[in-house]
């Protein structure tokens, strides 16, 4: 079979079109899973502070302590899906100067600053793929509430 001009052109851009495919689905995919791993990073990063928030949210109470703190920041991820265990919780006290109470809850007076602070080390799942993303990416989820 003998080839016209016109048919030989017509299988270059066809060739053409598998080449600018296979040059531009990389590129798409990593647009694609980042925006996914952005939005899981989002996701966390909210459940963090609304967590923070709950615990702060004791911790202005007369009678609360740390474990009271923690047992509802606990709560809180474990029903919304998080691996229990996985995050750290921090409650700190400072009077109204911002000094540091020593006791903490338990010496915590009416009108200072409950800080609760719940750190997670987000896990990347596209991190073999993208260069720097191995591991995890530490996220955190802060609240300041004044104490009743």
């Amino acid at each position: 079979m003998i080839w016209t001009r016109k048919e030989s052109r017509d299988a270059f851009r066809r060739g053409q079109g598998i080449v600018e495919f296979a040059l531009v689905l990389p590129i798409f995919l990593l647009l694609l899973f980042g925006a996914i791993e952005l939005g899981r990073a989002y996701l966390d990063k909210h459940l963090l502070t609304n967590a923070a928030r709950e615990g702060a949210r004791v911790g202005t109470l007369p009678s609360s302590t740390e474990p009271d703190v923690t047992s509802i920041i606990d709560d809180f991820l474990t029903d919304a899906g998080m691996t229990a265990g996985s995050w750290q919780t921090s409650v700190v006290v400072r009077d109204s100067g911002g000094t540091e109470r020593a006791g903490g809850l338990a010496g915590a007076q009416a009108g200072d600053r409950v800080y609760v602070t719940v750190t997670y080390n987000f896990n990347v799942l596209v991190g073999s793929i993208v260069p720097g993303l191995q591991g995890g990416i530490q996220l955190r989820g802060n609240c300041v509430f004044r104490r009743e």
